[in-house]
């Protein structure tokens, strides 16, 4: 069978490379370069903001499945709120209406996000596949527009909430943005990881065992759900660095009132376990190998340590001589911060969904 991958030079797509590989499927990956996908996996270039590309693509491969993980992440979306509209809801609303053209019996893979469910206090349950959604961000909206017209298009699908993914070789990306934003979200915050290679095992299952209009849920087993503080001070930790101290971080909100957290939160992954047993890594084996592969970086930020911190500490909105007042949301901070339209959240995620299906 023939999968065709979005995004396949990105952090979760070269791992579904391999994934979809060793399930059998003959892999043919696209992305805007082909910078770290292996030489013997086809790769076509292609720009998903482009619809005449886009049909052009999967009117060549006509696949048998398509997996869809190409998408600007938050913080990024938050930043340059253009390009994600563009990627997040254009490329997404092409590649529907190629594959209905072109590949009509394909079964489609859509890599979402846990940002779709909105706001989530520590006092909220784990969060399930039925909840309700309120997303307040430009990047959960994206995300549950795209579902929803996924859910619309006709096609055989389901779409994949994923949580906060963690890689041993890219755990801080390079765009400025991060290194404000992880200020941004409280100490408090339930954060839901997983292992980007479970994540890149559920993409490859969900392939295989095709689970027609389901939507399901994708983060490590309980060990991986943690407060931000445990999450990172284990992973500050691993790489020689200590958390800053709390006030550099957006003070805790009400524990009962949602809308002062992020969208994080933790989820119940009973069924999606269940359906494509994707979770082999721990949290405890992950720090493992990410302490093991950082011994040496340890070893060489032990004398400097107060300092490294220091330096980290300078990129917080919340100190300084330009310190902001922490707002009733996080998006208020986000708009403050990246001088966003606060109104962006929703003219950014407002399109019409497509018409149905003949």
């Amino acid at each position: 069978m023939k999968a065709l991958l979005t995004g396949a030079a990105g952090k979760i797509g070269n791992y579904a490379i391999g994934a979809l590989g060793r399930r059998g499927f003959d892999v043919v990956a696209t992305d805007l370069a082909s910078a770290g996908i292996p030489q013997d996996v086809r790769f076509e270039t292609c720009d998903l903001t482009d619809a005449t590309a886009v049909d052009r693509l999967v009117g060549l491969v006509r696949p048998d499945v398509v997996v869809h993980c190409a998408g600007i992440l938050a913080p990024v979306s938050y930043v340059e709120p253009e390009l994600s509209e563009a990627v997040n809801l254009d490329g997404t609303r092409h590649l529907i209406d190629a594959t209905k053209s072109h590949a009509p019996d394909a079964f489609f893979v859509f890599v979402s996000s846990y940002a779709v469910f909105g706001p989530c206090g520590p006092g909220d349950p784990n969060r399930t596949a039925t909840d309700p959604c309120y997303p307040d961000d430009n990047y959960g909206l994206q995300k549950l527009t795209a579902e929803s017209w996924l859910q619309q298009s006709g096609l055989r699908q389901c779409s994949l909430r994923v949580g906060a993914v963690m890689d041993l070789h890219n755990l801080t990306p390079q765009h400025e943005a991060y290194r404000s934003f992880v200020f941004m979200v409280s100490l408090a915050q339930p954060e839901h990881g997983v292992d980007v290679r479970d994540v890149a095992r559920a993409m490859a299952s969900a392939a295989v065992a095709q689970p027609d209009g389901h939507v399901l849920l994708i983060g490590g087993d309980d060990s991986w759900k943690l407060p931000a503080q445990q999450l990172r001070g284990d992973l500050f930790g691993a790489v020689g660095l200590s958390v800053p101290h709390e006030e550099a971080f957006r003070p805790a909100p009400d524990p009962n009132d949602r809308a002062g957290w992020f969208y994080e939160c933790w989820m119940d992954t009973g069924q999606s376990e269940q359906l494509l047993g994707f979770q082999r890594i721990t949290h405890d084996a992950f720090m493992d190998e990410l302490r093991k592969e950082h011994r040496a970086r340890r070893m060489a930020l032990a004398p400097i340590r107060p300092f490294a911190t220091w330096g980290l500490t300078k990129s917080s909105p919340y100190t300084g001589k330009n310190a902001i007042k922490p707002g009733p949301t996080v998006w208020d901070d986000i708009c403050r911060v990246y001088d966003v339209p606060i109104n962006v959240a929703q003219a950014r995620s407002s399109k019409p969904p497509p018409p149905p299906p003949f």
